[in-house]
């Protein structure tokens, strides 16, 4: 059976995105989306709802589909938070710390599994519709 992964990306009003610096294996000291595993008999939204709760205490209310995405043999389902969050709306309940980044500064971060390609995806999209 295929592991299906939910990720969601989170920004502030000032077109940061927030990532979680893991402290668990793999990939500890790594940057990365909030998120985690779809469990037998949840729907993906359901699943996303339910870890977003369960690491940063937030309840989702509009999140539209970003896209696919595989690392690993596992699928990837990237949604975007549709209202902006600022830290004082979280509380970090996984991770060893959670830190809203600018575009520039994403290049200089060491990030995990293959959410580089996803987070570029995300700010090259949203500079297209700008344009």
């Amino acid at each position: 059976m295929e592991k299906t992964k939910v990720c969601l990306i989170i920004g502030n009003g000032k077109g940061e995105m927030l990532l979680q610096l893991r402290d668990e294996a793999p990939q500890i000291g790594k940057w990365v989306l909030f998120g985690g595993g779809v469990k037998c008999g949840e729907t993906a939204g359901q699943a996303l709802a339910r870890e977003i709760k369960e690491e940063l205490g937030y309840e989702i209310k509009e999140a539209d589909f970003f896209g696919d995405y595989e690392d690993n043999g596992i699928k990837q389902i990237i949604y975007v938070l549709r209202e902006s969050v600022e830290a004082a709306d979280l509380a970090l309940h996984e991770g060893a710390a959670m830190r809203f980044f600018a575009p520039a500064d994403i290049d200089g971060l060491t990030v995990g599994f293959n959410f580089k390609q996803i987070i570029d995806d995300y700010f090259n999209r949203k500079q297209l519709k700008i344009a």
